[in-house]
């Protein structure tokens, strides 16, 4: 198994503190250079409207920021920052539900600059990266999805109503790796059953496995004796390793 550098469950800034995995409160650093009034800026400006959410970005794009960071230490932690909000009722479910609807339609929007690299050098590699089943919240698969084909993958991004949908999406067409989001250790006992069939059944023997999701950041051990090859690091680092090990794979 290969690990990478697990997400760092630090909160998400926007706030004077929240509470970290052992219960106690500590301040906030800039995320990537992203201060946390920023970040909190951009979730009121999701809350507002899409357009706004896009002059916000497309003012950082013309101070110099690029699409990656922007992505990774922006975009991600205001997401997180807008979950926060409504577990400590801050705001309402429906303007969480309407600040995160234009978070994502955001992300759409720059979806196709931002997967351009990709497309102009497909690397020929292929991933199944399915969300938790029945899941009502997409948005961080559907931003390692757009990371795997902005270097060049081919991603198939799947919504399952349950692990047999994955089996069978996975017995149809080849591919070099799935992935898998786990946001609770709930999951993990359908998990333990699912793993060793998605190897069984997949028509590539050298199928690579990767978990990730909430779970692999908030409590990566109760991940670590799955049999799987990558447990998911922040979305760059993932792409990165999962391709090392599938070109170490082929050669």
């Amino acid at each position: 198994m290969t690990f990478g550098p697990f997400n760092d469950p630090r909160p998400p800034p926007g706030l004077s503190g929240m509470p970290s995995p052992d219960g106690s409160f500590r301040p906030f650093d800039d995320e990537g250079g992203f201060t946390p009034a920023e970040i909190e800026g951009l979730a009121h400006a999701c809350l507002e409207s899409l357009e706004a959410a896009l002059h916000r970005v497309d003012g950082w794009r013309q101070a110099g920021r690029c699409l990656e960071a922007i992505y990774l230490d922006a975009l991600a932690p205001c997401a997180r920052l807008l979950g926060h909000w409504w577990s400590c009722d801050i705001s309402s479910f429906a303007q969480v539900t309407i600040a995160s609807a234009n978070l994502q339609r955001l992300l759409h929007r720059l979806s196709a600059e931002f997967c351009a690299p990709g497309a102009d050098q497909p690397l020929g590699l292929s991933l199944l990266l399915a969300t938790e089943p029945q899941a009502q919240h997409t948005m961080g698969a559907f931003m390692l999805a757009e990371f795997f084909r902005r270097h060049g993958w081919r991603v198939q991004l799947l919504a399952p109503h349950d692990g047999e949908e994955v089996l069978d999406h996975l017995r149809r067409d080849w591919f070099d790796a799935v992935g898998l989001s786990v946001s609770t250790g709930r999951q993990l006992p359908a998990l333990r059953q699912l793993l060793p069939r998605l190897r069984e059944q997949s028509p590539n023997p050298r199928l690579a496995v990767l978990l990730g999701g909430p779970l692999s950041g908030l409590d990566p051990a109760a991940l670590q004796s799955l049999e799987v090859d990558l447990l998911g690091s922040d979305a760059r680092e993932t792409v990165k390793l999962l391709s090392q090990l599938i070109n170490a794979r082929k050669n």
